[in-house]
C-alpha cells in the first residue's frame, strides 16, 4: 500500500482517492472446456495488480503503470476510445470503458490511476483479465452501476473478443469477478451456474513455476485452436443434438471421432471430453482428501495438453519433469499455453524439501535460478483499505 500510495503522489502530484487489488488466478483443472461449454475448477491467487485512482472533472484519462515505467503516463479522452498501438496495455482500459458505453452506462468523468502488479505478464495467470476486471470494478462503484460480478466478468470477455482480438472464454474474468478465499469455483460454462469448492490450508500447497517464456495470446496458435473446435462442433452437429463439445461425454468419442476428418481434429475431441471429466473427478478427489489421486489427475492433463491439444511447450514440458523429480504429486501447465507457468501439488510437510530439490535441478538446467511462487485462494476483484 505505501508503493503504490507514493507511486500515485510521485506521478499525479495528488493523492488517490481509494485503492484496488485485482487478483491473478490459476485454474486447477479443465484447460481449454471454457469455450467449449465444459467445466473448470479456478481459484484467484494472492498475486495481482495494485492500484491507486483519483477521479477527475474533466473527461481525461491518465494510466500510469510502475511495471511499465518506459511508456509514461499514457493518456486519452472518454471521447476517443478506438484501439491505438501506441496506448499500448492502456487500451484494455480504453475497450472496457468503451463496452460501458455500448451498454447504455455513461461515465462522466475520467481518472488518474497509478498501478503496480506482482503477476508476470505472459505467465499464463490472466493478467489481462485482471486489468480489465479491474478498470471495470473501479467504474462500478464510482458510478453505483447495477451490474453484477458476472456481468462484470462479461463485459471484460467481449472487450477481450471484439476490441482486443483474443478468442477467450469466460474463465478468467468470472473467477477474478467472484473468487472468494480459501475456495475455488466449479464453474459450468454452459450455463453460467457456479459453486464454491473449499481448498483445504492445511493439507496441500499449490506451487507455481514461472517459465519466464511470454506469449500473446494473439500471436500464438490460442485462436487457432478455438477455429478448430468451433469446426469440430459444426461437424457434430450434423449427427448429434448438442450445443457445445463438453456436452459429450469421454465414452461419445469412440462413436463421434470418426465423422471428424484429419487426427489433430480427433485429437482436440478427446482431449476436451476427457478433460471435462478431469473437473468433476478432482473434485471428488478434494473433498475426500485423495492427494494421490488429485496428483495423477493434474499429471493426465498435462500429457493430454501436451499430445492432445498441443498447446504445451519445451520448456513447459521440461519443467513439468522437474517438477515431478522434485516430489510434487501432480504437475502441469496452466493458462493458455505455448509459455507462462506450471502447477505444482505438493504436501505441506514436503515443501521446503520440493523447493530445494526443484531449484538444485533448475540450477543445473538452466544456470539461474527459478521464479517460484507459493499461492493461496484469495477473493476476487475488490476495493482495499488505505
Amino acid at each position: 500500500m505505501s508503493d503504490i500510495k507514493r507511486i500515485f503522489y510521485e506521478k499525479f502530484g495528488r493523492e488517490a482517492d481509494s485503492f484496488y487489488f485485482s487478483p491473478g488466478r490459476v485454474n486447477i483443472i479443465g484447460e481449454h472446456t471454457d469455450y467449449n461449454g465444459g467445466q473448470v475448477l479456478p481459484f484467484c491467487i494472492n498475486l495481482g495488480i495494485y492500484a491507486a485512482v483519483r477521479f477527475r472533472e474533466d473527461t481525461n484519462v491518465l494510466i500510469y503503470s510502475d511495471n511499465f515505467s518506459n511508456l509514461g503516463i499514457i493518456e486519452f479522452s472518454l471521447d476517443n476510445l478506438d484501439f491505438r498501438i501506441e496506448r499500448d496495455f492502456a487500451n484494455y482500459a480504453c475497450g472496457i470503458l468503451r463496452e460501458f458505453g455500448k451498454r447504455g452506462f455513461s461515465i462522466k468523468s475520467g481518472f488518474e490511476l497509478a498501478i503496480y502488479s506482482d503477476l508476470p505478464v505472459g505467465g499464463g495467470l490472466s493478467s489481462s483479465a485482471a486489468f480489465l476486471d479491474l478498470i471495470g470494478k473501479i467504474v462500478i462503484d464510482r458510478f453505483g452501476f447495477d451490474l453484477s460480478n458476472t456481468d462484470l466478468a462479461w463485459m471484460s470477455k467481449t472487450t477481450e473478443n471484439e476490441y482486443i482480438g483474443v478468442s477467450c472464454g469466460i474463465m478468467d474474468q468470472f473467477i477474478i469477478a467472484n473468487g472468494k478465499k480459501g475456495n475455488a469455483i466449479r464453474l459450468h460454462t454452459d450455463t453460467m451456474d457456479y459453486e464454491y469448492v473449499p481448498i483445504p490450508e492445511t493439507d496441500f500447497q499449490f506451487i507455481l513455476i514461472n517459465s519466464n517464456v511470454t506469449r500473446k495470446l494473439t500471436e500464438s496458435k490460442y485462436n487457432e485452436r478455438q477455429r478448430e473446435t468451433q469446426a469440430i462442433l459444426r461437424e457434430l452437429q450434423k449427427h448429434v443434438p448438442i450445443n457445445n463439445i463438453c456436452d459429450l461425454a469421454p465414452e461419445d468419442y469412440k462413436i463421434y471421432e470418426r465423422y471428424l476428418f484429419g487426427m489433430n481434429l480427433k485429437r482436440r475431441l478427446l482431449h476436451l471430453l476427457n478433460e471435462n471429466h478431469r473437473v468433476t473427478e478432482t473434485i471428488f478427489a478434494i473433498a475426500e482428501n485423495d492427494y494421490t489421486s488429485l496428483g495423477q489427475l493434474i499429471n493426465e492433463s498435462h500429457e493430454s495438453l501436451k499430445n492432445l491439444y498441443q498447446v504445451s511447450s519445451e520448456k513447459l514440458d521440461e519443467l513439468v519433469d522437474l517438477g515431478r523429480k522434485a516430489g510434487s504429486l501432480g504437475s502441469r501447465m496452466i493458462g493458455g499455453g505455448f509459455g507462462g507457468s506450471t502447477l505444482n501439488v505438493v504436501l505441506r510437510q514436503d515443501i521446503e524439501t520440493f523447493i530445494q530439490r526443484f531449484t538444485e535441478m533448475y540450477q543445473k538446467e538452466y544456470n539461474q535460478d527459478p521464479i517460484i511462487y507459493l499461492v493461496e485462494a484469495t477473493d476476487g476483484v475488490r476495493k482495499i483499505n488505505d
